[in-house]
């Protein structure tokens, strides 16, 4: 909202999204822009600061300032657009990799999905859509995936997307991240038919296929056969993709750079949430990793960053009738999780990870990361906006009883040896909540050990579970359930054969209701061997200067600023 004029952050409601409520197999083409399924991870793998790349992008004209060739001319709905500028987005901190690959850190997908492309993306409702294939087509019994891909798709380097990238990058992908993992488990063999059309054969149907495959953090972006060549299983050296803006370059504690990729051809179709067409009117992207918050308050307000990747609720209030400042309050999009190392051999106790759970009294913890009206209570670890909301194992959730935690302790014979609970002040309303629940740990007998990072740090040191017991993270929304990471590979190496059956089944189950039940179990077992615990749900709040026009309506996955412009004159 803008200004005193509209009405306060604090009198916010929450819009519903409507979901397909069935996933169907069909043996038809599915062209580019028709929804497929119903709407619908939490572990990274090791990252470091990637060093400056070699964008090895097509040349453009950097003074030139013409509507790029390869855009449709804007419909009614953008006749007030106008091409030129740039937007800056200031960042909790630098991104761990740009390989989206490697992590699911949301800042790397914030940045990333700009310069990459994956064969499915979502709509504005959030059904899974098709976004390089022009047409894909499914077997009558589920095990034959065919893809057709647009011949207009070309690289940051001029090279025209093929079938061999495509099968190099899914390969390489199924080799890092659990899902893809799972993925790889059901396919028999990839048979690439000429540059543009290949299949995927299957030993038995995956039901969500193009859900594994669509855009997601840490989901199978398209890179260049030689780029993954070049890197093998490490992080990319070359950042080429496909999408609407190219990798320019990065000097670390100053800025990312992207530019107008100008040759880009956008799929066809009206722009519908992170599909259709791409406008592209921004000559340039620029993120700034700004790890105070309050320094990147101050700059929102002297116009040096036009938009914000986190702010409180706090600094919400404190700027709302800033003439300047657009203020927002989204859907629910994310919620604490607090990660529990069961490699550790103090957490590797269930007696322990049982009296953590119940020394916790979420409503506390949630006003002091969020205060009133920026959180609800809820045990689903998918939302309310979701179809797959469920109660299952809530007779475990915000349940707590310091005299049977303490009996656990005793149980388990705890020493007093402190736990180790990484925390960071990037993300303060993080920050704010792990204070309160280390006092709350203190209250019911545990001894902790407070150990601060900055984000990039702690997403590093995360995988090492030699040296951690504790942290808390944000889970952010997720449209379904193969796309919350519980896999043992994930950090905290929840590691159970039966709960690692049901992540299989839900995967390849493709009826609904069959889903639903299997995923009620998954969360039963979450609840009952305590991997993890989710706090509450949040509201986001959005701010950004009033220089944006057209911020995007569709956020839950990050913002995606290709239909975006700036107006000077706001």
């Amino acid at each position: 909202m803008q200004g005193s004029s509209e009405q306060s952050v604090l009198n916010r409601s929450a819009s519903r999204r409507s979901f397909l409520r069935g996933i169907t197999l069909a043996a038809v083409a599915l062209p580019v822009g028709s929804g497929l399924l119903a709407a619908c991870v939490d572990s990274a793998s090791p990252g470091s600061a990637p060093p400056p790349a070699d964008p090895t992008a097509t040349p453009h004209d950097e003074t030139s300032d013409a509507t790029p060739e390869s855009t449709p001319e804007p419909d009614d709905e953008y006749a007030e657009a106008s091409y030129g500028g740039s937007l800056r987005v200031a960042l909790i901190d630098e991104p761990p990799t740009f390989d989206i690959h490697q992590t699911t850190t949301s800042t790397t997908a914030f940045v990333s999905w700009h310069i990459f492309e994956a064969l499915f993306t979502w709509d504005s409702e959030l059904h899974v859509i098709p976004e390089l294939p022009e047409e894909y087509t499914v077997s009558h019994d589920g095990l034959v995936h065919r893809f057709e891909l647009r011949e207009d798709v070309q690289f940051h380097d001029g090279a025209p997307l093929t079938s061999q990238d495509v099968v190099a990058s899914i390969k390489r992908w199924g080799r890092i991240v659990g899902l893809g993992q799972s993925l790889m488990e059901s396919i028999d063999e990839f048979v690439i038919e000429d540059e543009r059309t290949f299949e995927i054969h299957l030993t038995e149907p995956f039901g969500t296929l193009p859900i594994a495959l669509a855009r997601q953090n840490q989901g199978c972006a398209i890179y260049p056969e030689w780029a993954i060549e070049e890197a093998g299983d490490e992080d990319l050296r070359s950042l080429v993709g496909t999408g609407p803006y190219r990798f320019v370059e990065y000097q670390p504690d100053e800025h990312i750079l992207l530019e107008r990729f100008e040759v880009y051809i956008p799929a066809p179709g009206e722009v519908d949430g992170y599909g259709g067409t791409k406008h592209r009117f921004l000559d340039q992207l620029i993120f700034i990793a700004v790890s105070d918050e309050a320094a990147r308050i101050s700059g929102l307000r002297a116009g040096d960053y036009d938009y914000l990747e986190s702010i409180g609720p706090d600094q919400a209030e404190a700027i709302e009738d800033d003439p300047g400042i657009v203020i927002e309050l989204s859907d629910a999009c994310c919620y604490p999780n607090l990660v529990i190392n069961q490699r550790s051999e103090l957490m590797s106790d269930l007696h322990i990870r049982r009296a953590v759970q119940l020394s916790l009294a979420h409503q506390p913890i949630m006003q002091a990361g969020y205060g009133d009206g920026f959180y609800r209570l809820d045990p689903s670890l998918l939302m309310q906006e979701t179809p797959w909301h469920t109660l299952a194992g809530s007779e475990y959730y915000d349940v707590r009883d310091i005299d049977r935690a303490a009996r656990l302790l005793q149980e388990a014979e705890y020493d007093g040896t402190p736990l180790r609970f990484m925390v960071t002040q990037a993300y303060r309303d993080l920050y704010n909540a792990s204070v309160m629940i280390a006092q709350q740990l203190e209250d019911a007998g545990f001894a902790v050990e407070m150990q601060q990072f900055d984000w990039a740090s702690l997403s590093e040191r995360r995988n090492d579970p030699d040296i951690w017991d504790l942290y808390l993270t944000l889970a952010t929304f997720r449209p379904d359930p193969i796309m919350r990471n519980l896999t043992c590979e994930a950090p905290g190496w929840w590691c159970d054969e039966e709960k690692d059956e049901l992540l299989r089944q839900v995967q390849m189950e493709s009826d609904f209701d069959q889903r639903l039940a299997i995923w009620e179990e998954v969360q039963q077992k979450f609840y009952e061997q305590v991997p993890r615990i989710k706090i509450g749900d949040t509201y986001p709040v959005l701010a950004r200067s009033i220089r944006i026009q057209n911020f995007p309506e569709t956020t839950q996955l990050q913002p995606a600023f290709w239909n975006t412009w700036v107006d000077d004159e706001s």
